[in-house]
């Protein structure tokens, strides 16, 4: 079990009052709400419960959840990317649970954001969760038969991506041995638009697009413009080779990958980029401007996902990294003023493969966090306490900002907040200016109608002075909307 965080946060006003409108559209969510905390492999009543009990009161706004059809059987995590069939039976629950999930967590002020696999069916052949029999390049219960799919070797034979850098090979032949869908064609792009327009229809509010650089983007743009209204979405595309996301940033928001490694080189200190420490991850110039990623405006934020915190080496800070960069690092992904952010809510695992604790028949065991493995970042008191940060905030410049060591950064957003990470092992005692108003009060909790602990002193010429622990981080702002 992964123990909460104890990182300070300070709160100047203990009356919280939250927006709770779930709409959102291709560019960063409208709401001020615009967290997403990703909510890997949870099942859909333990979703809403934790709508109602958390995410809503402490300002989330979207549940970013794992794919909600049938898929195939087994226990380890990536069968749930293995689609059978677009029936809302799965490992997390049925259709009925699913639309409970939706309007309970719309109840709660909180979106449902759904990660949808279009890029491909599966690898074998067999009986899917729901009881639909299938074989690779047959899917009776779509349907699809063997004309829809790609054969990118010819005469039927099936071919793997095996050139990042070659555009064809990469859209029109099979990932990881995967059926490969051909969305180019009538029948393929309506049943995915006739599945997606079915979650429109329950009260989703947008997608994350798995393996969106695996497939055209004049596809996915047509798919995007059948659906009824303008939900999110955001797409899956690594900056590694024939696509990548300024190929997709004008149809949807894109995971910007960049952004993830260079936060996890700069907290870990590892070498092989130009821009490998934690001041540097603020000056001299914004963000996207030095480190050539795509706008802010359509960029998705990532700390981690299910991927890169299982790949090896990692390609993200994960739970396991070592001096609190875990923490840190989501303290600054919300802290700072890039992109849409998105919080990462995973479970202890062992081997790669693993899947979520479930019961004898194959289904997800009801979450209780910090129990049987599941970590639940986003109850964790510095990322919960960060989240309010971000929404008060908004989308204030970044100013006053102050470098110590390279490993230390302070940086003010507009008259609201004021954040200082210390990534040195040693405490940092500095006197720092600011644009606050007087009088912080420090928390240590996540009550979010109390402010626990000693009070500090912001002067009327904007200056205060604090020590921050080793690793640690203090975030200070003057009011919630």
């Amino acid at each position: 079990m992964v123990a909460r965080s104890s990182q300070t946060l300070l709160l100047a006003l203990p009356l919280l009052s939250y927006v709770t409108a779930n709409a959102v559209i291709r560019r960063s969510p409208p709401k001020a709400h615009d967290v997403i905390v990703q909510l890997f492999e949870w099942p859909w009543e333990s979703v809403a419960a934790e709508c109602t009990n958390f995410l809503g009161p402490f300002g989330y706004g979207y549940a970013q959840v794992s794919p909600a059809m049938e898929h195939i059987t087994g226990n380890q995590w990536w069968t749930d990317y293995q689609p059978v069939s677009y029936i809302l039976t799965s490992k997390r629950g049925d259709r009925a649970q699913y639309a409970n999930m939706i309007s309970t967590c719309a109840a709660a002020g909180v979106g449902i954001i759904q990660d949808v696999v279009m890029n491909h069916m599966t690898a074998g052949s067999g009986v899917g969760f729901a009881g639909s029999s299938y074989t690779k390049y047959s899917y009776p219960a779509v349907p699809y038969t063997s004309s829809n799919f790609h054969y990118c070797a010819g005469n039927g034979e099936a071919a793997g991506v095996t050139d990042l850098n070659n555009v064809t090979n990469v859209r029109f032949c099979e990932l990881d041995g995967l059926a490969d869908l051909a969305q180019e064609q009538p029948a393929v792009r309506d049943a995915l638009t006739a599945y997606l327009e079915d979650l429109v229809s329950l009260g989703v509010s947008g997608f994350r697009v798995d393996a969106a650089a695996y497939m055209e983007p004049a596809n996915l743009s047509a798919i995007y413009s059948a659906l009824s209204g303008s939900p999110y979405r955001t797409q899956e595309v690594y900056d590694d080779g024939a696509s990548n996301p300024p190929m997709y940033d004008t149809i949807g928001d894109v995971i910007e990958f960049g952004a993830t490694s260079y936060v996890m080189q700069a907290f870990l200190g590892t070498s092989g980029t130009f821009m490998t420490t934690v001041s540097n991850l603020v000056t001299p110039v914004p963000m996207n401007t030095a480190w050539d990623l795509i706008p802010s405006n359509v960029a998705n934020f990532i700390m981690a996902n299910q991927d890169t915190e299982r790949s090896s080496p990692s390609d993200s800070l994960n739970y396991l990294s070592p001096n609190n960069a875990y923490v840190l690092g989501a303290i600054f992904m919300l802290g700072f003023n890039y992109g849409t952010p998105t919080v990462y809510s995973g479970y202890d695992f062992s081997t790669y493969d693993i899947g979520a604790p479930q019961d004898s028949n194959g289904n997800t065991s009801p979450v209780t966090c910090f129990e049987n493995g599941w970590r639940c970042e986003q109850e964790w008191i510095a990322i919960a306490n960060m989240v309010l940060y971000h929404n008060a905030v908004g989308s204030a410049a970044l100013t006053n900002v102050f470098v110590g060591t390279e490993q230390q950064v302070a940086f003010g957003r507009g008259s609201t907040g004021f954040l200082v990470i210390n990534n040195e092992g040693s405490t940092w005692t500095e006197t720092f200016t600011t644009s606050l108003p007087r009088w912080h009060l420090h928390d240590t909790d996540t009550a979010p109608n109390t402010c626990s602990g000693p009070s500090y002193v912001v002067s009327s010429s904007g200056k205060f002075t604090a020590s921050i622990a080793a690793y640690d981080a203090l975030a200070l702002f003057s009011g919630f909307s």
